[in-house]
């Protein structure tokens, strides 16, 4: 506002004038005037943080300590008018330094400012003790007061409405009513003569001429009774603040994505902070876990949070969420359990056996057999219970299905054994056993059967046969005919 505007106000107060917009013309807060980064005040003496504001509508400001919002108190006073916020320590301490946060919001935003607030204390160098203060009317010197200061005048309607101090034999009359208003009339004339507050005309913006005058009415409220009472108040706050001073929850530990095999133990760790202690939920896949034998949920006494999993299966496998809660917030987090599964087995079972087989000798043997079984079987072999390799002078082979072979090119005497084959995987074994017959030339060629049709007995036996027999029967019916003679 112009100073024009403001020399035009009634006297006594700031007209404030209505801020004028175009319709529908919003804007967020901002700060015309914001906290130094540095402010430094004395024990005892008050301190005023102030900021000026801008936003339309206008932004309402709230105060902050460490985090903490300040409430209106005998220690604390927040105010706005129009632009200007101001936040009004009667009487500093040291315990009020500290980090201070305005913050201004309205429908379209928010904006921060922050200062740190160092309050020296009485041992601290350069400290400079507060002025005195009475407790009760004041004794007034015997010699007149001293005239008002040069600085002060008369037209600046400040001190117009105090009568000027009375006379001495005034002052020593009998009545004491008429003593303790001159002595409240003469205290005020002196703290205005003290401590003078600027005139109407050095104000230049809204609502600037009240916030200096709060400031001059809070130094009068230091009197140790005044003292005694903010000190309570400021007490009862502080032990407020600590019981319900809350924080929201924080994940410090999370677990990450974890691999475990199917029919063993998952454990999921977190430790989470908070004010109160938070309350932990765990989700499966969206849905809340219950505990029963195979889920368990414990605590320890370090405050780590544990989910128990035992003899997992691969319906556990999933996205898992911790959620933390009280009454300050809540806080979550997801972690990921895989559930290696290993394939079902089956052992191995035999499609086709070794079967003998006779070769002559110097040819060419192969023998083979077929067995199914998952994973797909292995073979070893071996002649007369020795295992056999490839140095051993057979070629042994598989398909990799399932069917192993051996094969010897030239075929001796020596080959013409008992052979065994066993197929293993790790769900079990078989085995199955072939012999090889390998024979001379002159064992190839078998004996002709002769069938002779006849009714006697031994008519399909060979003809070698049949004669041994018929020459053996004939020398019994000798020995029988020798026997009767």
């Amino acid at each position: 506002m112009s100073e024009q505007t403001a020399t035009d106000a009634p006297s006594g107060e700031m007209a404030e004038q209505p801020r004028k917009t175009k319709p529908g013309k919003f804007t967020p807060p901002t700060f015309s005037k914001i906290l130094e980064s540095e402010i430094s005040g004395m024990e005892g003496h008050p301190l005023v943080l102030e900021v000026n504001v801008k936003g339309t509508p206008l932004p309402q400001v709230q105060w902050f300590r460490e985090g903490a919002p300040i409430q209106n108190n005998p220690a604390f006073t927040a105010d706005q008018t129009g632009e200007v916020c101001t936040l009004v320590i009667a009487e500093a301490y040291p315990e009020d330094s500290g980090n201070y946060t305005a913050t201004a919001a309205n429908f379209y935003g928010s904006q921060s400012c922050q200062a740190n607030v160092t309050v020296k204390g009485k041992d601290d160098p350069g400290y400079i003790p507060p002025p005195p203060a009475s407790n009760g009317p004041a004794v007034l010197p015997d010699t007149p007061l001293p005239p008002p200061p040069a600085n002060v005048q008369p037209t600046s309607g400040l001190l117009d409405d105090l009568p000027p101090p009375p006379p001495e034999e005034e002052r020593k009359g009998p009545d004491a009513a008429v003593r303790m208003q001159q002595t409240r009339v003469t205290d005020e004339y002196h703290d205005r003569l003290r401590n003078p507050p600027p005139v109407q005309q050095e104000a230049s913006a809204t609502g600037t001429l009240k916030v200096q005058e709060k400031k001059a009415a809070y130094v009068k409220q230091s009197t140790p009774v005044a003292r005694a009472a903010r000190t309570q108040a400021r007490d009862r706050e502080d032990l407020r603040g600590v019981a319900e001073k809350n924080y929201r929850p924080n994940f410090v530990q999370v677990p990450e994505e974890t691999n475990a095999k199917e029919g063993g133990l998952v454990r999921l760790d977190c430790k989470v902070t908070g004010l109160p202690s938070p309350d932990l939920v765990w989700y499966r896949e969206g849905s809340p876990l219950r505990q029963d034998s195979n889920h368990r949920m414990i605590v320890r006494e370090n405050g780590v949070h544990s989910l128990l999993i035992s003899q997992c299966k691969a319906s556990d496998a999933g996205d898992y969420t911790c959620v933390s809660t009280n009454k300050a917030g809540q806080a979550e987090f997801t972690v990921t359990l895989n559930i290696l599964v290993e394939a079902q087995s089956v052992a191995p079972t035999w499609v086709q056996k070794l079967k003998n087989t006779t070769v002559k000798e110097g040819e060419h043997v192969r023998i083979f057999c077929t067995a199914a079984g998952d994973p797909v079987p292995y073979a070893i072999w071996k002649k007369d219970g020795i295992g056999l390799t490839e140095k051993s002078g057979y070629r042994l082979g598989t398909d990799g299905q399932g069917t192993f072979f051996l094969e010897v090119d030239h075929a001796s005497k020596a080959d013409a054994t008992w052979y065994t084959c066993s197929a293993h995987n790790q769900a079990g074994s078989i085995m199955c056993t072939g012999k090889i017959v390998v024979q001379s030339p002159w064992e190839s060629q078998k004996p002709q059967q002769t069938k002779i049709k006849t009714p006697k007995r031994y008519a399909n036996l060979p003809v070698d046969m049949r004669a041994s027999h018929q020459t053996k029967t004939a020398m019994m019916n000798e020995s029988g005919q020798a026997e009767d003679l």
